[in-house]
């Protein structure tokens, strides 16, 4: 029975390794001094044969090819994977200096051949000792320049506006270096910057530098976008570095090498040079009209979701931006809708990712449109121009046109109930705007009586006299009170709001999300609307917020009142959404008319 068990292992194995696909790779270090020595492997995950190499006369063969097998098993969530591994080992010497490319291999596999990469190296002139006196220097408690440096290298120094730039900060040393204290890295003035992911652990490789091989580390790797034209400086980079030296343990003993030697750590302050980026402006020559500032290589795209609708049903149209570029910039494209339409403010997504070759990915700008009446209607072709880097030149993009057409809906003919409209009571005030008070002359005629002249008819006439004057002024203030629609709206509003949300309310509790977001969008507009005496073909966001500014409600107030106006609207037609959604827009509306009762006191000026 083990041994079944084992057998079904290994045939389990087999296919495991036969179901992967070959890899065939080549790796050496990228740099070396002249007389180093080095590695160079071809590595292959499959079990070969036929393998044959290029030539590596350029180089001393000291070893190789020199074959060596690993295998690892990996069990995960109860999946089992194996990997295998065969290596061609060579030991190679550089013999002379400058840049060579390593030739590629073959093997076969299965009978099929496959060709590895051919790495490249850089052969250094050779230290002549620099590292014994840069170890002696190190112990005397000096690093020199030369062994310990750091670099912000651009990608390129002479860009347009707009265009990106990578810079990339890197350590040089030839030294033990233990770690960082006080790092400071370049603001980038003048550029927006968005920095490139990087391992946790910083990688070191080999590279060679004004003729020498330093072990090189990258720090910081950022995209960068010119926001102005002009040279525009990259301030240094600043690096407190921890260097550690060994240190004998008694000075000129002949037991130092016997016993070893200690380590101590030493502290230098690098800086690295400023750099400076000449920044070309855009061409204004040729810049055509519907340039809005984008730069890199782009495309646009349109699509919508239905042709054919009714009035009031919702239709989506959605502009994608995609490519490498100012993505992240660039605002809602100018599209001409018809009138007829109402259009609220576009829903955006990002889906940008920086890399190396700059910022790439998709802007989209979704409209939500509401077409009020039946027709026919057309959206004309939406123009999007950039400015290509590549060719110098400006170019534009013209989508194509979508007609639409629209059939008679329910509420085709009654499109402003989604508006507030007049209510009853603002029918009945027509009629009574102005109010004729009717003033009589009155006669005082002489009696028969011998009362006239006396005490009592001189206390009584000025009793009478002094209440019908009493009388007389308060039926007329209280008649131009009921004759000024203006304040009789602005006294009720809070109570016709309120009236008006118990209709939202009653929607809310039966979770009816259309109508409760339009009788609740009516409320709030009728609020607003006699609060203020704005008649119903002026109301509207702007002419709102200006009147709400020019009673110094506050802006806060303001903006909150607007914005939970758009959301409203948003919300009203957008299928996302639920009882909580609405529950919390119910409550911020009485909230809303809580606090501009408060706002807004005294008589409001009617309009003239």
């Amino acid at each position: 029975m083990k041994f079944l068990i084992q057998i079904i292992f290994i045939v389990f194995i087999t296919n495991t390794v036969v179901g992967q696909d070959v890899s065939f790779t080549a790796t050496a270090p990228t740099a070396v001094a002249n007389g180093d020595r080095f590695r160079l492997v071809y590595e292959v995950n499959a079990e070969g044969e036929n393998f044959k190499h290029g030539d590596l006369k350029a180089f001393s063969v000291l070893s190789g090819p020199n074959l060596s097998t690993s295998s690892s098993v990996q069990i995960i969530n109860g999946k089992m994977t194996q990997s295998v591994s065969y290596s061609y080992v060579f030991i190679l010497q550089a013999t002379k200096e400058g840049k060579y490319t390593l030739p590629a291999a073959t093997i076969e596999v299965k009978g099929k051949k496959y060709a590895s990469n051919s790495p490249t190296i850089e052969v250094a002139k050779a230290r002549q000792g620099q590292q014994n006196q840069s170890s002696a220097n190190s112990q005397n408690g000096q690093i020199s320049d030369s062994d310990l440096f750091v670099r912000v290298i651009v990608s390129d120094k002479e860009v347009f506006q707009g265009e990106h730039v990578q810079a990339t900060i890197k350590i040089y040393t030839r030294v033990n270096l233990a770690g960082f204290e006080n790092t400071k890295f370049p603001a980038y003035n003048g550029f927006w910057s968005e920095d490139l992911d990087l391992p946790n652990q910083i990688s070191i490789q080999r590279e060679v530098y004004n003729g020498e091989v330093y072990n090189v580390g990258v720090l910081k790797s950022s995209i960068l976008f010119p926001q102005r034209s002009g040279d525009l400086v990259i301030d240094p980079a600043e690096l407190g570095c921890v260097v550690r030296v060994k240190s004998r343990r008694r000075s000129n003993s002949p037991f130092d090498d016997f016993f070893g030697s200690s380590s101590v750590e030493l502290k230098k302050t690098v800086f690295s040079p400023k750099v400076t980026i000449k920044v070309k402006p855009l061409p204004i020559n040729t810049r055509p009209s519907t340039f809005t500032g984008a730069v890199g290589g782009l495309n646009m795209t349109t699509s919508i979701d239905k042709l054919n609708a009714t009035s009031n049903d919702p239709i989506t149209l959605k502009v994608n931006v995609s490519g490498n570029g100012t993505l992240k910039f660039l605002e809602p494209l100018k599209i001409e809708f018809p009138a007829d339409f109402e259009v609220y403010d576009p829903k955006v997504q990002n889906n940008l990712k920086p890399s190396s070759s700059g910022v790439s990915g998709t802007k989209t700008f979704e409209y939500l449109m509401i077409p009020r009446h039946h027709g026919d209607y057309t959206i004309p072709p939406v123009k999007f121009s950039y400015f290509n880097p590549d060719n110098q030149k400006y170019q534009t993009i013209t989508s194509e046109e979508f007609k639409i057409h629209i059939e008679k809906g329910e509420n085709d003919e009654v499109a402003e109930l989604s508006i507030p409209g007049t209510t009853r009571e603002n029918v009945k005030m027509i009629g009574s705007d102005i109010r004729y008070i009717k003033t009589n002359d009155f006669e005082l005629e002489k009696q028969d009586t011998y009362l006239f002249g006396s005490t009592a008819f001189k206390v009584v006439y000025i009793a009478s006299t002094s209440l019908f004057l009493l009388a007389f002024i308060f039926i007329k203030q209280k008649r131009k009170q009921e004759s000024d629609i203006t304040l009789v709206k602005n006294k009720k509003a809070g109570k016709m709001a309120k009236k008006r949300l118990k209709q939202a309310e009653l929607f809310l509790k039966e979770g009816k999300k259309d109508p409760f977001y339009k009788e609740l969008l009516n409320a709030m507009w009728g609020y607003i609307g006699d609060k203020l005496n704005m008649p119903l073909s002026e109301l509207s966001k702007e002419n709102v917020k200006g009147q709400l500014q020019a009673r110094e409600v506050g802006e806060v107030l303001t903006d909150k009142f607007i914005a939970f106006m758009n959301d409203c609207e948003f919300a009203q037609f957008s299928p996302s959404g639920g009882s909580g959604a609405m529950d919390k827009d119910y409550n911020q509306a009485i909230d809303l008319i809580s606090e501009l009762e408060n706002k807004i006191k005294g008589r409001v000026t009617a309009k003239v």
